[in-house]
């Protein structure tokens, strides 16, 4: 293919992140966006662009939510994305849409060893399905099957299904999730927007610290208070047990997703979990604890041959996005 410059976009529902490519997977310029600060994507990519000498010929967007004769309504925002009216308002030839789960399992399939934690080595089937999994402000669900020499990514919104609790703690979550919503999605109890929530459920339990309290009165922003004080706690810093409580659960309901999804798609290849989430809380990967819960039923043994891997290059999404625009 004739050398062309690729803008890529990775558009989450907190922050956008583009990219310009040449003729290498480094990118010639890239930025990142905070949502809130923007009224559309289209103002964002205009910022981008500007100062640029030309416009890029191809794009892709990975954007947060369901992709329909590629334009996307956004599930936890509110921007409608049409790619052909950006294609025609910046001169691109053309503009491709593709679900960012869809973008990260592109990307996920061409990852070297050194983008990756490996949770469980397993023995991935030769040619098997992969599955992308990846909680970040929502949780994002994706897999890819073989299709003639190489791996076709698929979207789907397995994030939205129903939340089915494990044990007795995780139904008593359940019951005071159903006091707070009408529907308790999977994505409820397992995202950044649900750690809020998951520290309520955990205050039943502990103790909240007083210092505690007073920061998150004071935050716009739960999640990354909640966070921070659970990587602390982890790390000998001040104990603060409802964050911790809330951390462990969200990873304990991470593993059983994912068997959930390996399941439904016989991701005999391999499980990756993506996301934002998951390499800022590194501590709370048990090997043992994650593969207790994903290693069950019936098809245990069949489980416990499938690779899982955490995600820590931030590029993914990027590089998929990249190599979509390429090959469409």
């Amino acid at each position: 293919m004739e050398t062309q410059t690729i803008l890529a976009g990775d558009i989450g529902g907190t922050k956008t992140t583009l990219a310009l490519y040449g003729t290498t997977t480094t990118p010639l310029l890239e930025k990142t966006y905070q949502n809130s600060t923007f009224s559309s994507l289209q103002e964002i990519v205009r910022n981008f662009l500007s100062g640029q000498e030309a416009a890029p010929e191809r794009a892709c967007f990975g954007v947060a939510g369901p992709v329909h004769e590629n334009r996307v309504q956004m599930t936890n925002l509110d921007w409608l994305i049409d790619g052909k009216k950006l294609g025609d308002h910046f001169s691109i030839q053309q503009v491709v849409l593709v679900n960012d789960l869809v973008a990260t399992t592109a990307g996920a399939v061409t990852l070297p060893d050194d983008s990756l934690i490996t949770i469980n080595q397993g023995h991935p089937a030769p040619g098997g399905t992969i599955a992308v999994l990846a909680p970040g402000t929502g949780l994002g669900q994706s897999f890819a099957v073989p299709l003639d020499k190489g791996l076709q990514p698929f979207p789907s919104e397995g994030g939205h299904a129903s939340f089915a609790p494990r044990n007795r703690e995780q139904i008593e979550l359940l019951e005071f999730m159903m006091t707070r919503y009408a529907h308790v999605s999977v994505e409820r109890v397992c995202s950044g927007n649900a750690l809020p929530d998951l520290y309520a459920f955990a205050q039943t339990r502990f103790q909240e610290p007083k210092w505690m309290a007073q920061r998150l009165a004071a935050a716009d922003d739960q999640t990354p208070i909640i966070v921070h004080a659970a990587n602390q706690a982890r790390s000998g810093g001040p104990p603060c047990e409802p964050s911790v409580h809330a951390l462990q659960l969200f990873v304990d309901i991470l593993a059983a997703e994912a068997a959930n999804l390996a399941l439904k798609v016989l991701a005999l290849g391999g499980i990756y979990l993506g996301g934002g989430l998951p390499p800022r809380i590194l501590s709370f990967f048990d090997r043992e604890q994650f593969m207790n819960i994903f290693r069950r039923g019936v098809y245990r043994e069949m489980l416990a041959d499938i690779p899982i891997h955490i995600i820590i290059n931030p590029r993914t999404a990027l590089l998929g996005a990249r190599q979509i625009a390429l090959m469409t």
